[in-house]
């Protein structure tokens, strides 16, 4: 059993749940919590109900954030393989470490999304270079790159597991089997 907890004020995952049912109820229906503010007591809550809890806190630093961190297992920190995004590493790092101090067990990888595909693009192996010198954010083996298919499964409520992109089907399981094995 899994549920997802969006936390985050643009709601892109409540929204996703909402198409699925509306759109693809052919599909298994997903389990789904909206939730703001401090979210440690509802993550233990949900923990003995669930076999997994997903939560997306959006991509900043947030209350949400460091209170689910402090109940959960791992925190992905997704990442473009840009400078506009790794010029924050040295703050969340920061945040990171005040977040081991309440959950020293927490598992905590970084995950470049988004990334090039284009052969000649240097920007992901420079940012993995970078990414080097923040060991407290270790890489994920898997990349997640920029594919279309990642937004046209959005609006109808299935994730690229469930669609015809081999490549993004394959990113996914391979994350999904990563997590796992932290777990």
């Amino acid at each position: 059993k899994v549920t997802v907890v969006d936390a985050d004020r643009i709601a892109s995952t409540s929204n996703w749940i909402a198409d699925r049912e509306e759109r693809s109820p052919d599909l298994p229906s997903v389990i789904g919590v909206q939730k703001q503010g401090n979210l440690r007591a509802t993550l233990l809550d949900l923990d003995d109900a669930a076999d997994f809890v997903i939560v997306d806190t959006g991509g900043y630093d947030s209350q949400e954030l460091r209170t689910a961190a402090t109940a959960s297992d791992v925190l992905v920190v997704p990442m473009k393989a840009s400078p506009l995004d790794l010029d924050t590493l040295p703050k969340f790092v920061k945040v990171i470490e005040g977040i081991l101090d309440f959950n020293p067990e927490l598992a905590v990888r970084g995950l470049f999304t988004q990334a090039s595909t284009h052969a000649m693009d240097k920007r992901l192996d420079e940012s993995r270079d970078i990414l080097s010198d923040y060991p407290e954010i270790p890489l994920f083996k898997t990349t997640i790159y920029q594919r279309s298919s990642y937004m046209d499964v959005m609006p109808v409520g299935r994730g690229v597991v469930e669609w015809t992109d081999g490549k993004a089907k394959a990113e996914i399981q391979v994350l999904t089997q990563e997590l796992i094995d932290i777990v």
